[in-house]
């Protein structure tokens, strides 16, 4: 699964803006302050995860084309499944792994850890770390 990046129109109101994205008809959200909207925002993405996983719709990018209200300002808000499944799973799983047994012994003897270094050499091969 890829990144995307979904427009939303934010608002201010006093200290507060609003956001409504462009490409969903039922997620809004606010926040006081811009960063703290923006936050709100991806949260409020990250939240519609379940309802929306294996038919997430196209971002529009031709945004520019959308009427604004003075003061209304569109950007682009990160929404990222992979990273959010990883920072919300802790689930486990058994696998099997081969390797020599002169191998499995040296490093037995040495007490290594097999499933954190398996983790760490998958991450790094991925480009996860």
């Amino acid at each position: 699964m890829k990144k995307y990046f979904y427009p939303a129109i934010f608002s201010k109101e006093g200290k507060a803006y609003n956001v409504k994205f462009i490409d969903f008809d039922d997620i809004f959200t606010f926040g006081i302050g811009f960063d703290d909207a923006y936050y709100m925002a991806q949260d409020a993405l990250y939240n519609m995860l379940p309802e929306y996983k294996d038919k997430l719709p196209n971002p529009t990018y031709d945004y520019m084309k959308i009427k604004l209200n003075d003061g209304d300002f569109v950007t682009m808000v990160e929404l990222d499944p992979i990273e959010h499944e990883r920072k919300i799973s802790s689930k486990t799983v058994n696998t099997t792994v081969t390797m020599p047994e002169w191998l499995k012994k040296l490093a037995d003897n040495k007490g290594l850890n097999f499933s954190k270094i398996l983790q760490e050499g998958l991450k790094k091969e991925l480009n996860l770390l």
